[in-house]
């Protein structure tokens, strides 16, 4: 388990993201390991409920360090907008 702000969180992604990760195995899915890929997932398609969650698990800090180094790209319009906006993200890069 991890800690984060005194709440103890499992690292088990929650089966609501399967549909959001379809491109990967699920049984091998890392909560660690493929975080990029969650945390973009759940920005382009995810409920509010796992924008929380995204959240709680892995701080605006590091979700904003991690949608820093996407490409603009790879955001839906709509929300790559919306995350510029929660997460404080500089302007996004067409390439790297």
């Amino acid at each position: 388990m991890k800690e984060n702000r005194g709440v103890f969180i499992q690292n088990k992604l929650p089966n609501s993201f399967r549909p959001l990760l379809w491109s990967l195995k699920w049984e091998d899915v890392d909560v660690d390991k493929d975080k990029s890929d969650i945390i973009l997932a759940a920005v382009n398609e995810g409920t509010l409920e796992q924008w929380r969650w995204i959240i709680r698990m892995y701080g605006r800090e590091a979700i904003r360090e991690t949608l820093a180094n996407r490409l603009a790209t790879e955001f839906h319009p709509e929300s790559g907008n919306l995350a510029k906006v929660v997460f404080d993200l500089p302007k996004l890069s067409y390439a790297r």
